[in-house]
């Protein structure tokens, strides 16, 4: 075991680049997140300052240069992006779906004030050794100033508006918000796009089992192992019963193969929660999956509760392939145009299952069941 640890140590420190290439990969979501965060916060900060500078004359302590303005917006606007984005990430993980909505905002409310604690405290230093202070100030002066007051509830606005958005983002779709501000989907566009159905393994015994309360629990649980995914880029589109269907927008020299592994990563997670599942149900979940991709039209739905749709025969065909997985006693499908599109290395089998007439279809369709190495 010591041999192994160390010559996995050893190739670790001979790829720094591959380290670098899968904690990136694993922590994109995270990433993403506190990268929006970041510029979030800097153009708030920017904006705070053009607003309490520009033509006035601030009551401070201190009368900072623009260059000295340029200092703080750069350095405090990437440290609270940091700091905030941390920790919208582990109120989303620790806490949301775990506590009511008022002692969530509580929570948020004296996590802003202890991260605005520390800024204070470092922008005390900055305004002591960098700026310099017109007259000596304590850091109980500093920070009971009508200027750090307002700057104090501008944070709790600021980091209010962004966990907003935040919220917006995840409703809608990762990417899909700045599209449906520029208008995007007013009109009906075609989209090339993949799309996986993913479904859950005997639903009806599962659900006559734990009854429809916990099978509703058991589902919330298994979903919420669904946010791996989301290192392969794959995008939430709809959750319906126990069926969730995930897409992905096709873009030039697209690796299909992270779909796969978005899928098997799913599977790995649930399989990583055995005991979870066993000790709160006595069950294990598994799931099966269709794959095909294609042209759809996409256009925003609804005036009572609006929508991002996608329609054409694409899903349909992704839809009905996921229904042969239990005919054919498989746990991924995916057709023909996907095993074409595919450049598997080696890390998986392909398995040609005939081509198959899908309800509701004129022309048969090629399957193939996809075997994991």
């Amino acid at each position: 075991m010591g041999l192994h640890g160390f010559t996995f140590g050893f190739r670790d420190k001979l790829k720094p680049s591959k380290l670098l290439r899968n904690f990136f990969t694993n922590n994109k979501e995270s990433l993403n997140l506190i990268r929006d965060y970041i510029v979030g916060w800097l153009i708030a900060l920017t904006f705070w300052v053009i607003v309490r500078n520009v033509g006035v004359i601030p009551d401070t302590p201190a009368q900072p240069t623009v260059w000295h303005n340029i200092r703080l917006v750069i350095v405090f606007g990437t440290l609270a992006g940091i700091l905030f984005g941390i920790a919208q990430l582990k109120l989303e993980r620790y806490l949301y779906r775990r506590v009511p909505l008022w002692r969530l905002g509580l929570y948020g409310l004296l996590t802003d004030a202890f991260i605005m604690t520390v800024i204070f405290a470092l922008a005390y230093r900055f305004f002591k050794n960098i700026v310099g202070f017109d007259q000596e100030v304590s850091f109980l002066e500093f920070i009971q100033n009508p200027s750090a007051v307002l700057t104090f509830f501008y944070s709790i606005l600021v980091s209010f508006v962004l966990a907003a958005i935040r919220q917006l983002n995840l409703l809608l779709g990762r990417g899909n918000l700045l599209r449906f501000i520029k208008g995007d989907f007013y009109e009906p566009r075609v989209e090339n796009r993949v799309f996986m159905f993913v479904d859950l393994r005997d639903s009806t015994g599962i659900a006559e089992k734990l009854g429809h309360i916990r099978y509703s629990s058991f589902l919330q649980d298994c979903f919420y192992d669904l946010h791996v995914v989301q290192r392969y880029g794959a995008e939430v589109y709809q959750y319906v019963g126990d069926e969730v269907v995930l897409s992905w927008r096709i873009r030039e020299k697209m690796d299909f193969r992270k779909c796969l592994d978005a899928f098997w990563a799913f599977e790995d997670q649930l399989i990583s929660r055995s005991k979870f599942y066993f000790d709160k149900y006595g069950i294990q979940p598994k799931f099966k999956a269709g794959l095909h991709f294609g042209e759809v039209t996409t256009a925003e739905v609804g005036e009572i509760k609006r929508e991002i749709a996608y329609h054409g025969d694409t899903m349909n065909i992704a839809a009905r392939i996921q229904e042969k997985c239990n005919h054919f006693e498989k746990t991924l499908l995916i057709s023909e145009y996907v095993h074409s599109a595919l450049d598997s290395n080696g890390a998986c089998d392909f398995e040609l299952m005939g081509e198959e007439l899908l309800r509701g279809k004129q022309q048969g369709v090629r399957i193939y069941a996809v075997n994991r190495k």
